[in-house]
């Protein structure tokens, strides 16, 4: 850093200002200045008529740039027979969407009760054969049980009755004739 070198100034009496052709103060650098200067009295304030001439202003601007947009704008803007064409194609195709989506649901829909009814049918076919099955088989038991015994009961009565008659006979013979029975 570098000092700052001040001429020095001449001895004299003091309170003295010395006589120099030189200026006190190097060309580059002088003393800080006064502060400034504040006016003793405050500047008077704008008027009334002036705070509403500027508004005015100002809403006269906006009414015009908002009126000006509109009228710029309506080159671009929609007719209202465009805009209700625009506004009926939309609702119709919107219409048929509906109408093809409803029918596809009323498919799916129909494909899932099939499906549905196509199972509950097995299902109960099976349920109901095997049910029927077991019963049938139940029955053709008991039925065929009883049926054998009462038949089996006759035919075996019957052999029994003929088989003891052939035998008493043979042996009823035996024994009044010896003969006979070879012996």
């Amino acid at each position: 850093m570098s000092t700052q070198q001040y001429p020095q100034l001449p001895r004299g009496a003091a309170g003295a200002t010395p006589a120099t052709s030189q200026p006190m103060y190097p060309g580059y650098y002088a003393p800080p200045g006064l502060p400034a200067s504040v006016p003793a009295v405050p500047p008077r304030p704008r008027s009334t008529a002036f705070w509403v001439g500027i508004t005015a202003a100002v809403a006269l601007g906006i009414v015009a740039a908002l009126l000006v947009g509109f009228f710029i704008g309506r080159g671009t803007r929609l007719s209202n027979e465009d805009v209700q064409g625009k506004v009926t194609a939309q609702s119709q195709a919107d219409q048929i969407a509906e109408q093809k989506a409803l029918e596809a649901q009323t498919s799916a829909f129909q494909k899932s009760e099939a499906a549905a009814v196509s199972n509950a049918r097995k299902s109960a076919y099976s349920e109901g054969q095997q049910a029927g099955f077991t019963a049938g088989q139940q029955t053709g038991y008991s039925t065929g049980q009883a049926q054998g015994f009462s038949q089996g009961q006759a035919s075996g009565v019957a052999q029994g009755e003929s088989q003891g008659f052939s035998t008493g006979l043979n042996q009823g013979a035996c024994l009044a004739n010896s003969i006979f029975c070879g012996g």
